[in-house]
């Protein structure tokens, strides 16, 4: 960094007292201390904040695409047709419209080894243009899903498992605070409890735990909520964190809604979770 300020190369001391040496070991000590003396001044000035970088991540997934071609009936099971893959899963599921789809394998602008209806959802026909979101649904009702992420958003020493994208990799102990929001999707004609908490090296963290109520959706809409907390919790250096997900009837997923035209808005990510570094271990 250009603002660190390494200490300075002292003047070779001479045998006998010399007035040269003393001023030229007077000089070097004098712009080192002055450059202390600004740095600590900027630190302590009201925006000195600035001055300081701590570790920090910022991750979400949110892969959504548009159909090119139709799909005529709401059995086919023929390949779907979208702009592009890029970040989706090679394997997993998309929500069209109301209905979640399941596919084992795709291309750069297919998806393949469709399975129609999934999830409590209703098979229906869809136009071209229609969006197609990516959703992350648990294995089972008894089996807990890590929350993978496609896109890192900003990191400093804080960053996705190069083979394992649920998990969060810290290169710095300390205390940190974890946020996150997930959007859950119900498909089904019933409301559901979906259970959310943290694990840490693979092992849960006691008392993060906590059940949202997703609701029924109206009409051709999905029913949706938002699940939102934090925790502050301490880390070791090389030690990761995964934030785990179950659902009572093992339909509800985490899912991206696309963007709307009226009015205007972004696209909902599926999940958006953030770590920022807080205070060193004591």
């Amino acid at each position: 960094m250009s603002n660190l300020i390494a200490p300075p190369a002292l003047p070779q001391a001479t045998r006998e007292y010399m007035p040269a040496y003393q001023d030229q070991l007077n000089s070097v000590l004098r712009l080192y201390f002055n450059r202390l003396t600004s740095l600590i001044g900027n630190l302590f000035a009201s925006a000195g904040g600035y001055n300081l970088s701590f570790p920090y991540g910022a991750f979400h997934q949110d892969g959504y695409t548009t159909l090119t071609n139709a799909i005529p009936t709401s059995g086919s099971t023929a390949t779907i047709v979208v702009g592009s893959t890029a970040g989706f899963e090679s394997a997993g599921t998309i929500l069209i419209q109301k209905e979640l789809i399941s596919y084992t394998g795709k291309t750069s602008t297919t998806f393949t080894g469709i399975t129609r209806s999934q999830y409590g959802s209703s098979g229906a026909s869809h136009a071209a243009g229609l969006y197609v979101t990516e959703a992350q649904a648990v294995p089972s009702a008894t089996t807990a899903l890590a929350i993978p992420y496609d896109t890192t958003d900003y990191n400093n020493q804080i960053s996705l498992d190069a083979t394992d994208s649920s998990k969060i990799v810290f290169d710095v102990a300390g205390y940190y605070n974890i946020q996150f929001s997930l959007q859950l999707l119900n498909a089904k004609s019933s409301i559901d409890n979906v259970t959310l908490w943290f694990r840490q090296n693979g092992v849960d963290i006691p008392n993060t735990a906590g059940i949202a109520t997703v609701p029924l959706g109206p009409g051709t809409t999905l029913g949706a909520t938002i699940a939102a907390w934090n925790l502050v919790t301490p880390v070791n250096a090389g030690d990761y964190i995964q934030l785990m997900m179950a659902s009572d009837s093992g339909d509800t997923v985490a899912g991206t809604y696309p963007p709307g035209t009226t009015p205007v808005h972004p696209a909902s990510p599926a999940v958006i979770l953030t770590a920022t570094f807080v205070s060193r271990l004591v």
